[in-house]
């Protein structure tokens, strides 16, 4: 029986089909572009169960009508084809089933379970840390880099997998030595370059942060458009909070939006720093307005509770009023009918975090406090990482400043700054809460 490049059995009589596996498998890891493949692939040799369910996968990631039209013809495919099977193929099909229908609950233990049973399946474990970041949950994100990495020690993503679960955990040392081992085994790992950046980042090394990444920027120009301006808007951020502006509105313009304009990730990365932005002060001009429109097009929201947040302000900001009637609609009913073990996140963080933040697009800061106030302690559950919530956090922070209410932004910045050791963005914001250093 063929293996595919991390050792795992697959059914396929086709050698040209066991290649497009592996690169899809690759560009899923390492955020390449070679995906459109595998729909060829999988109708060439129907038979493949595993290619049918990478297939389904595929269309399920389109986020939208198109996408799930495709998702459900290679899904009823991988359903049949799973009779021929081999045992991971048959727990991975189940994985894919779980994810198509919506079933988050059994989807975890399923994940779970695969993960246990199958460690060389790094693909599958992969997927698995995004489920589980999109929820906030850590512990397991990091629980299943530990438990594939004994089978791949000779492959740089498993340790690029491991450097960022570890970040996340805050264990920062340790997520640096394995973004670096990671790099150094596999230089076009950006991934792992990403791991280092929010270990800088988060430590109050800027300087250090741009040359990192500054050095690597090389290696993202032919990953896909996620992992090209997420990287960038990382570079942003150092540049930002050095309180150097002119930068991150240069990469804004020319490296972290208009790649993709229509996709989630590249639209949440530009509202994220247009927005750090004017919480510092800065004028964006008119930007809003274009991003505002690709948001308003969307046609599917309420996906993750993590973008909702982004694009309700975005929507707020731009004037798009149909669009975010459409977005609250949608929020509201997630916040009554979404699967339990989400449906907190939904409807106490979500929901009334998202209504805050375009109290704040309205200038309305008191207003935003009352809805934030409550939302802020939990926002670990709507997923993201550090870095990304933080953008949440700083909302929250200037609308205490805005409102007058300097004396509850004090504690916590002073916190900030001591941990990042002066900052230049925590100093400008300590000076206007009314702290001078």
């Amino acid at each position: 029986m063929r293996e595919d490049m991390f050792g795992n059995p697959v059914s396929s009589s086709s050698d040209h089909t066991l290649a497009v596996i592996n690169r899809f498998m690759e560009s899923f890891i390492g955020f390449g572009t070679d995906f459109l493949d595998i729909f060829e692939a999988s109708d060439a040799e129907p038979a493949s169960p595993i290619a049918a369910a990478y297939a389904c996968l595929l269309g399920v990631f389109f986020e939208n009508s198109e996408g799930r039209r495709i998702a459900a013809k290679y899904y009823a495919r991988m359903m049949d084809a799973q009779k021929g099977a081999t045992a991971r193929e048959q727990s991975f099909v189940a994985i894919v089933r779980d994810l198509h229908d919506g079933e988050l609950k059994r989807l975890m233990a399923t994940l779970r379970r695969h993960v246990e049973s199958f460690p060389r399946d790094l693909f599958a474990a992969k997927l698995a840390q995004n489920v589980f970041f999109n929820i906030g949950d850590d512990a397991t994100l990091l629980w299943i880099a530990d438990s594939v990495i004994g089978e791949h020690r000779d492959v740089a993503y498993a340790y690029g997998m491991r450097a960022f679960a570890r970040e996340q955990s805050s264990l920062l040392d340790l997520a640096e030595e394995d973004g670096r081992r990671a790099t150094e085994m596999q230089r076009k790992e950006p991934w792992a370059h990403h791991a280092v950046a929010h270990v800088m980042l988060t430590t109050g090394r800027h300087e250090e942060g741009i040359r990192w990444m500054r050095d690597l920027a090389s290696e993202w120009e032919d990953r896909n458009s996620f992992m090209y301006t997420h990287n960038w808007w990382h570079q942003a951020l150092f540049h930002l909070e050095l309180e150097d502006f002119e930068t991150p509105l240069m990469l804004y313009d020319t490296r972290v939006w208009g790649v993709e304009k229509g996709y989630s990730l590249d639209q949440v990365n530009a509202i994220s720093l247009l927005w750090r932005l004017e919480q510092l002060g800065v004028d964006v001009g008119d930007r809003w307005l274009d991003i505002g429109a690709h948001v308003a097009a969307r046609e599917l929201y309420n996906d993750q509770p993590f973008y909702d947040m982004h694009y309700g302000y975005a929507l707020a900001r731009a004037g798009e009023t149909a669009a975010l009637e459409r977005l609250m609609a949608g929020l509201e009913r997630m916040a009554r009918e979404a699967p339990d073990v989400v449906r907190g996140a939904w409807a106490d963080v979500a929901l009334p975090a998202t209504r805050g933040f375009i109290a704040i697009a309205e200038g309305d800061h008191r207003a935003a406090l009352r809805h934030l106030d409550g939302a802020r302690p939990r926002y670990q559950e709507i997923g993201g990482s550090h870095a990304q919530r933080d953008l949440f956090e700083l909302a929250w922070l200037t609308s205490l400043i805005e409102a007058g209410e300097q004396e509850r932004a004090r504690p916590v910045l002073e916190a900030r700054a001591k941990f990042r050791h002066n900052v230049p963005m925590d100093a400008r914001l300590l000076a206007r809460a009314g702290v001078r250093r």
